[in-house]
């Protein structure tokens, strides 16, 4: 209840004046007629009253639907995505969360493992396909993250992943600050990257292949990454 006051409080009522941009249509991650709600001059709070989807969401549903998930094992860096759904088609999905002060592997209530991408439990060559959304701009070592998905997926296997779009990449400098809304922690969670385009260039090696296969699309120019394995 306190944190939907709080929602309520510090994104719904300020953002009112953006609810002329809501429309009617499809949703591209549910698949059903729904209001788009607006609650953003951009696309981030602009959701699927369905499912809940964004723009982001939606771009990584087309791809997704785009693969055979039947008897594949898929993990999702997100507990509780407007993916799972569609997810759940795989043979063998497996819902993740981040917590520096839990037990790697430690499986929460609600089913979600505890998982850090810089050191996934997963066995080498053990994993289909690997999802996340807006997670690897906060990964302090953005190098390892890729090892680690180049040492878990088998050969061929994808990680399907956005990243709010940047014009080039860098490591955000200590002195600017920048903290995204985490359904986690009220306080935000900080950004330690910028990731453009050039990022296919710096993070590809001989075992992972980096590069967009969606987008720009919308008033934020989203696309879809993927990094497969070779």
């Amino acid at each position: 209840m306190r944190s939907s006051l709080r929602r309520l409080r510090t994104v719904v009522l300020p953002n009112l004046r953006y609810l002329t941009g809501t429309r009617l249509r499809r949703c591209r991650c549910c698949e059903r007629l729904s209001l788009i709600v607006s609650l953003s001059p951009g696309d981030e709070v602009k959701r699927c009253l369905n499912c809940g989807a964004n723009l982001r969401y939606e771009m990584l549903a087309e791809e997704i639907r785009k693969l055979d998930l039947a008897g594949r094992t898929v993990v999702e860096l997100d507990p509780s995505s407007p993916l799972r759904p569609l997810l759940l088609r795989a043979g063998r999905y497996v819902r993740t969360y981040y917590s520096p002060s839990q037990a790697a592997g430690s499986v929460r209530p609600d089913g979600a493992r505890r998982e850090d991408v810089t050191d996934l439990s997963f066995g080498d060559g053990s994993v289909d396909l690997i999802v996340s959304s807006d997670v690897l701009e906060h990964v302090p070592d953005l190098q390892r993250a890729f090892a680690e998905t180049a040492r878990v997926l088998k050969p061929g296997g994808v990680h399907l992943f956005t990243v709010p779009p940047r014009e080039r990449t860098r490591r955000r400098p200590a002195e600017d600050p920048e903290y995204h809304r985490d359904p986690l922690d009220p306080a935000g969670i900080l950004a330690h990257w910028d990731i453009g385009p050039d990022a296919a260039a710096m993070f590809s090696s001989e075992k992972l292949r980096l590069q967009i296969v969606a987008g720009p699309e919308g008033v934020d120019r989203r696309v879809v990454w993927r990094a497969q394995r070779i």
